[in-house]
């Protein structure tokens, strides 16, 4: 009697050395993952029973392995250009409607609310100062290159966190001619591929602006930062439109730009996530402090066409915004799971992620969609 085949299992468990349950088309591992499910072909063979045990020299032959890197373990026998599919597939860049936006239910919230998101985002800000980077503005962005937007917009941040009292009227005047100047230049309309980056920082540095007007004391700097919600709003969307089109596509045309061959090879899929996700969570943070601010201090809320711009996909656990290193970064994605999840997914995320991994980007987004008393309830 011929003995049946041996079910293999997935090129992801072997590698890794983690019991697979070998489901198709993906195994659970794989698909709780979000990793790429493949397994071997079975390659026809003339194969005819031995009586006797294979020699100890084939039998260690068949035994060699080969370490596979944690890069890998992740996207077995996928290039670069296609391995972004488990963060940046079509499908990740939907926005949700805006009943799922952060601060959607309004009667969670009040004026403390906004002044408690307001504080949070500036602490975040402050600590970019000090440290280079902050939980929505990436080290990595800026390493080689410090544009001149962002470069006006730090040290004006900078002058306002130790502005005095004496010097305060200067330092306004400093915030007011930056942000206009910012908003006149407008973003890049070129469609290639640096111009996705060009954007964010521009985005990026609008966000600075806007945290520090709609949090002061100036009538002046606030009615400024009032003006430029609509702004902001219409440039978040087209970096969000831009950057889809272009991660949906390849990475590959992503590096083709001379600004960015420089950046190594074996760090583009760790880039392309740090771009991917810095689009995503400074989307989240607009969302978050403008959509607030509309609904709890411009008067009459009815001249408001749609305060909520809805939510997208994010990572919230703690680990991969913070790895130092491409390989760093590959490790957690090897062994961990990174916590993609929508605002209307807050069973799954508890699921995926340990309440005590989560990270505090997460934890804002969850209080200022869902409330501190749901958080509090929840152990978040």
């Amino acid at each position: 009697m011929t003995p049946g085949l041996e079910v293999k299992v997935c090129t992801n468990c072997a590698k890794s050395r983690r019991k697979c349950g070998k489901q198709r088309p993906l195994c659970l591992r794989c698909r709780t993952r979000g990793l790429s499910c493949h397994y071997p072909r079975v390659r026809p063979t003339s194969f005819v029973p031995l009586r006797e045990d294979t020699s100890d020299a084939n039998k260690t032959a068949n035994e060699i392995t080969i370490t596979p890197s944690p890069l890998e373990l992740c996207f077995p026998f996928v290039d670069d250009s296609l391995a972004s599919w488990w963060f940046a597939s079509p499908s990740t860049w939907a926005i949700d409607s805006a009943s799922c936006s952060p601060t959607t239910n309004t009667s969670d919230f009040s004026a403390s609310s906004l002044d408690r998101a307001l504080r949070k985002v500036l602490g975040w800000l402050g600590e970019w100062v000090e440290t280079g980077t902050c939980p929505f503005m990436h080290q990595q962005l800026y390493l080689d290159c410090f544009p001149a937007s962002i470069e006006g917009a730090y040290l004006t941040l900078s002058a306002y966190l130790r502005r005095t009292p004496l010097n305060a009227p200067v330092v306004e005047r400093i915030i007011e001619s930056r942000a206009t100047g910012l908003v006149a230049a407008g973003l890049n309309s070129d469609s290639g591929p640096f111009s996705t980056l060009e954007n964010l920082v521009q985005v990026q540095a609008l966000l600075v602006y806007q945290c520090i007007g709609l949090s002061s004391g100036s009538i002046r700097l606030r009615r400024l930062a009032e003006c430029h919600i609509p702004v902001m709003e219409a440039w978040i969307m087209s970096l969000m439109q831009q950057a889809s089109y272009m991660f949906t596509s390849s990475i590959d045309s992503f590096f083709a730009s001379p600004d960015l061959r420089s950046i190594p090879r074996h760090n583009h899929l760790w880039y392309t996530w740090i771009v991917v996700e810095s689009v995503r969570r400074i989307w989240l943070v607009v969302a978050i402090i403008q959509g607030m601010y509309k609904v709890l201090a411009i008067t009459p809320t009815s001249l408001i066409a749609s305060p909520f711009m809805g939510g997208t996909l994010f990572t919230s656990r703690k680990g991969f915004w913070e790895a130092g290193t491409a390989g760093a970064w590959e490790k957690e994605c090897s062994e961990r799971n990174a916590g993609m999840v929508r605002l209307t997914e807050t069973e799954k995320l508890f699921e995926m992620v340990p309440r005590e991994e989560i990270c505090e980007f997460a934890k804002l987004v969850l209080e200022c969609t869902y409330g501190v008393e749901w958080c509090e309830m929840r152990g978040v």
